[in-house]
């Protein structure tokens, strides 16, 4: 019989609930996992009893002092970066759109290192401000650039890896000119850590990153109009303009917040949309890559801190090995 005119479709079994249940129960174990490993291995029970605070005072500090900050950090920075990646892959209607491609990330480092050469020691709130007005100084010179193709056009792409390139350059130049100690930090930033994280710099970035969040959910529902055209949003009412440039302030910001943190972490705002439309198809995008991306960057650090024990390697060396073996698997089976 046929589906009566008008009727609702029925839900498809790939979007289902138990995708999204098993992608979060995932994400819970790996943050689980996070909090039992490491010099000192402990046991469910143990974690458990440190977190509600029946357990001994040794335990409580090493879970909840310790390695609680730099779990939480990985789980909230993949999801930002996630949705980051999501809202610049809406935008441009490109699936290469993303902040570390078009060099956004890149400029919030700049902003990061030129504060870390002129300011001794400085305070997590202008390192964040600082990275806030490189991303968006990026931004702003990107648009400019490519203005007249237009944010979806190949031009944005191109002036952005082009406009990356040069803040690459710079960046590294400005590195070998600061003193040995700013050098150092520098350099290790550069590779995109959580390593010895803590409650003071990561408390104040989930509190940022939560309020940045809500405006992007916001933002969400109109991001799906963009994507079908600019005539057709500003037929239905839409301020074209002043909404993506809210998007990409959201985004953009997004980015910011975790390189002040943890530095420049690529390639998880590229895959984990394409991650997200693989697993989640047909689901809310935005929060499908959140969630596929505080996946991804909590896999990636716990093999950074614990596959090459007793060393640790930086977490952004494991998600480009992570990204750019996605990405040429993708296209050998695209080929086939």
């Amino acid at each position: 019989m046929s589906r009566a005119v008008g009727a609702a479709p029925r839900s498809t079994a790939p979007s289902g609930a138990w995708r999204w249940a098993l992608g979060a129960a995932l994400a819970c174990v790996i943050l689980a996992a996070a909090l039992a490993t490491g010099d000192l291995a402990l046991s469910a029970p143990d974690v458990w009893g440190a977190l509600v605070g029946a357990g001994d005072d040794f335990t409580a500090t090493v879970v909840r002092t310790w390695r609680l900050p730099r779990a939480l950090a990985a789980v909230a920075f993949g999801a930002a970066l996630g949705t980051s990646g999501a809202i610049f892959q809406s935008l441009t209607r490109n699936p290469l759109g993303s902040p570390d491609v078009v060099g956004f990330n890149t400029g919030a480092y700049t902003g990061v290192l030129v504060v870390l050469a002129l300011v001794p020691a400085p305070g997590f709130a202008l390192l964040a401000g600082a990275s806030l007005a490189g991303g968006l100084a990026t931004a702003a010179i990107v648009l400019a650039l490519a203005s007249r193709a237009g944010i979806g056009g190949r031009a944005f792409l191109l002036t952005g890896i082009a406009v990356a390139a040069v803040l690459g350059a710079f960046n590294t130049w400005l590195v070998y000119k600061t003193d040995t100690a700013t050098a150092t930090v520098g350099s290790v930033w550069a590779a995109g850590t959580l390593d010895s994280l803590g409650w003071q710099q990561v408390a104040p970035a989930l509190a940022l990153l939560g309020a940045i969040a809500l405006v992007a959910a916001a933002f969400a529902p109109k991001l799906r109009i963009l994507a079908l055209g600019d005539d057709l949003a500003r037929a239905l009412g839409m301020r074209v303009t002043l909404v993506r440039n809210a998007c990409i302030v959201c985004a953009v910001a997004l980015t910011a917040v975790t390189t002040a943190v943890a530095g420049p972490i690529v390639f998880v705002a590229l895959a984990a949309p394409h991650l997200a439309r693989a697993v989640l198809p047909r689901s809310a995008p935005i929060l499908a890559a959140a969630l596929t991306g505080g996946v991804l960057l909590s896999a990636a650090d716990w093999i950074a801190a614990h596959a090459f024990a007793p060393t640790q390697v930086p977490v952004g060396a494991v998600t480009v090995t992570l990204g750019g073996a996605y990405l040429t698997l993708s296209i050998l089976l695209r080929r086939r």
